[in-house]
Protein backbone atom coordinates (compact mmCIF):
# COMPACT_ATOMS: atom_id res chain seq x y z
CA UNK A 1 0.00 0.00 0.00
CA UNK A 2 2.87 2.37 0.78
CA UNK A 3 4.27 1.85 -2.74
CA UNK A 4 0.92 2.79 -4.33
CA UNK A 5 0.73 6.01 -2.27
CA UNK A 6 4.24 7.03 -3.25
CA UNK A 7 3.52 6.26 -6.92
CA UNK A 8 0.29 8.30 -6.86
CA UNK A 9 2.03 11.19 -5.13
CA UNK A 10 4.81 11.13 -7.75
CA UNK A 11 2.21 11.12 -10.54
CA UNK A 12 0.41 14.10 -8.98
CA UNK A 13 3.68 16.02 -8.73
CA UNK A 14 4.48 15.20 -12.36
CA UNK A 15 1.07 16.47 -13.54
CA UNK A 16 1.38 19.65 -11.47
CA UNK A 17 4.91 20.25 -12.77
CA UNK A 18 3.72 19.68 -16.32
CA UNK A 19 0.92 22.25 -15.98
CA UNK A 20 3.30 24.77 -14.36
CA UNK A 21 5.90 24.19 -17.07
CA UNK A 22 3.19 24.60 -19.70
CA UNK A 23 2.67 28.14 -18.41
CA UNK A 24 0.00 29.87 -20.41
CA UNK A 25 -0.26 27.81 -23.60
CA UNK A 26 -3.38 25.97 -22.42
CA UNK A 27 -5.34 29.22 -22.12
CA UNK A 28 -7.54 30.71 -24.86
CA UNK A 29 -6.11 33.32 -27.20
CA UNK A 30 -7.56 36.80 -26.79
CA UNK A 31 -7.66 37.26 -30.58
CA UNK A 32 -9.84 34.15 -30.94
CA UNK A 33 -12.32 35.20 -28.24
CA UNK A 34 -12.75 38.98 -28.60
CA UNK A 35 -11.10 40.22 -31.79
CA UNK A 36 -12.88 43.60 -31.44
CA UNK A 37 -11.71 44.25 -27.87
CA UNK A 38 -9.65 47.34 -27.14
CA UNK A 39 -6.90 47.75 -24.56
CA UNK A 40 -8.22 49.63 -21.53
CA UNK A 41 -5.08 49.46 -19.37
CA UNK A 42 -1.34 49.10 -19.76
CA UNK A 43 0.32 45.92 -18.54
CA UNK A 44 -0.42 45.31 -14.84
CA UNK A 45 2.00 42.93 -13.09
CA UNK A 46 0.51 39.45 -12.57
CA UNK A 47 -2.60 40.38 -14.60
CA UNK A 48 -1.38 41.65 -17.93
CA UNK A 49 -3.11 44.13 -20.19
CA UNK A 50 -6.84 44.58 -19.71
CA UNK A 51 -9.07 44.35 -22.78
CA UNK A 52 -12.82 44.88 -23.22
CA UNK A 53 -15.52 45.73 -25.66
CA UNK A 54 -16.39 49.32 -24.67
CA UNK A 55 -20.16 48.65 -24.76
CA UNK A 56 -19.69 46.10 -21.94
CA UNK A 57 -18.13 48.55 -19.47
CA UNK A 58 -18.05 49.03 -16.56
CA UNK A 59 -19.41 45.55 -15.73
CA UNK A 60 -17.41 43.52 -18.22
CA UNK A 61 -16.31 40.95 -19.08
CA UNK A 62 -12.86 42.46 -19.04
CA UNK A 63 -10.11 40.13 -20.22
CA UNK A 64 -6.65 40.12 -18.64
CA UNK A 65 -4.10 39.12 -21.27
CA UNK A 66 -0.50 38.00 -21.03
CA UNK A 67 1.44 36.79 -24.10
CA UNK A 68 -1.80 36.84 -26.11
CA UNK A 69 -3.55 34.48 -23.66
CA UNK A 70 -6.51 35.23 -21.39
CA UNK A 71 -5.29 34.68 -17.82
CA UNK A 72 -8.41 35.96 -16.10
CA UNK A 73 -11.82 37.52 -16.61
CA UNK A 74 -12.69 40.58 -14.55
CA UNK A 75 -15.95 42.27 -13.63
CA UNK A 76 -16.50 45.65 -11.99
CA UNK A 77 -19.49 46.31 -9.77
CA UNK A 78 -20.26 49.89 -8.76
CA UNK A 79 -20.51 50.16 -4.97
CA UNK A 80 -23.58 52.40 -5.31
CA UNK A 81 -25.42 49.66 -7.22
CA UNK A 82 -24.42 47.08 -4.60
CA UNK A 83 -25.74 49.40 -1.87
CA UNK A 84 -28.99 49.84 -3.83
CA UNK A 85 -29.47 46.07 -3.88
CA UNK A 86 -28.95 45.56 -7.62
CA UNK A 87 -28.85 41.89 -8.62
CA UNK A 88 -26.68 40.65 -11.46
CA UNK A 89 -27.94 37.47 -13.11
CA UNK A 90 -26.46 35.42 -15.94
CA UNK A 91 -23.40 37.62 -16.28
CA UNK A 92 -21.71 36.57 -19.53
CA UNK A 93 -18.20 35.17 -19.33
CA UNK A 94 -17.58 35.72 -23.00
CA UNK A 95 -15.60 32.47 -23.17
CA UNK A 96 -15.78 28.80 -22.35
CA UNK A 97 -13.86 29.24 -19.13
CA UNK A 98 -10.81 27.14 -18.37
CA UNK A 99 -10.60 25.71 -14.83
CA UNK A 100 -10.30 28.41 -12.18
CA UNK A 101 -7.16 28.60 -10.07
CA UNK A 102 -8.38 31.35 -7.74
CA UNK A 103 -10.70 34.36 -7.39
CA UNK A 104 -9.73 37.81 -6.08
CA UNK A 105 -12.13 40.61 -5.09
CA UNK A 106 -10.83 44.13 -4.47
CA UNK A 107 -12.55 47.30 -3.30
CA UNK A 108 -11.43 50.44 -5.15
CA UNK A 109 -12.67 53.47 -3.15
CA UNK A 110 -11.58 55.90 -5.89
CA UNK A 111 -12.71 53.76 -8.81
CA UNK A 112 -10.48 52.97 -11.78
CA UNK A 113 -9.93 54.61 -15.15
CA UNK A 114 -12.94 56.58 -16.31
CA UNK A 115 -15.10 55.09 -13.55
CA UNK A 116 -14.22 57.45 -10.71
CA UNK A 117 -16.67 56.18 -8.13
CA UNK A 118 -16.21 53.40 -5.56
CA UNK A 119 -16.40 49.95 -7.07
CA UNK A 120 -15.51 46.32 -6.56
CA UNK A 121 -13.39 44.31 -8.97
CA UNK A 122 -13.64 40.54 -9.15
CA UNK A 123 -10.98 38.57 -11.05
CA UNK A 124 -11.53 34.92 -12.01
CA UNK A 125 -8.04 33.54 -12.70
CA UNK A 126 -7.15 30.63 -15.01
CA UNK A 127 -3.37 30.73 -14.38
CA UNK A 128 -1.53 29.77 -11.21
CA UNK A 129 -0.04 32.55 -9.09
CA UNK A 130 3.51 31.28 -9.73
CA UNK A 131 2.98 31.58 -13.49
CA UNK A 132 1.44 35.05 -13.09
CA UNK A 133 4.29 36.16 -10.84
CA UNK A 134 6.69 35.63 -13.73
CA UNK A 135 4.82 38.25 -15.77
Amino acid sequence: MKHVSVTLAAAAIAVTSSVAADGLSHLPLLADIVPDAVAISPHVPQMGTHWAEPANLPLGPIYCEIEGRIVCVEYMFLASELADGVNWKKIPTGIQTPPLTHIDMDYKPDGVGPFQEPLYQIHFYFADTDVLAAH
